[in-house]
């Protein structure tokens, strides 16, 4: 009889903590409205002007009104297409960053340096502290590698 109690009790103990950590992580959630891709995105061989002034990688959050806005900039190979993906683990923000090109069967980069920028704009966040990482996929490469990661804090 008392290990039926022990084993419930410890039971409804185990249910009360996962749902108040599944309530955490809803609470964190946020609202991914759209990315902007500018710089050089899209640009064709012909539009790409040079010499082009190098900026700096770029890393920038701020918030605009209600718009967290979280802004990456590379200086990549010109030419190169691009995709971009968010997805969101609990307290984890996760960008992705695509390089699309098939190096093997296109030829899609020019011979220049570009800079590239990508505007992630999200709105519904909670007040909270996210962790963010913003993975780079370059098909010259054997691994991803990560851009930037850290702690945001949202208060």
């Amino acid at each position: 009889m008392k290990n039926t109690i022990y084993m419930l009790s410890l039971l409804v103990f185990s249910t009360t903590i996962l749902q108040c950590e599944k309530e955490e992580q809803e609470s964190l959630q946020v609202d991914h409205v759209q990315t902007i891709h500018g710089g050089c995105n899209g640009l064709s061989p012909d539009e790409i002007v040079l010499p082009r002034n190098e900026e700096k990688d770029t890393l920038q959050l701020n918030m605009k009104n209600d718009t967290l806005n979280v802004y990456a900039g590379i200086n990549y190979i010109c030419c190169a297409p691009f995709e971009t993906d968010f997805s969101q683990s609990g307290d984890s923000l996760l960008f992705l960053i695509k390089d699309t090109c098939h190096v093997a069967v296109d030829n899609c980069y020019c011979r220049c340096m570009c800079y590239y920028t990508f505007t992630f704009l999200f709105t519904g966040f909670k007040k909270g502290q996210y962790y963010l990482r913003i993975t780079i996929i370059d098909p010259r490469q054997d691994e991803p590698y990560i851009f930037r990661e850290g702690m945001l804090n949202l208060d």
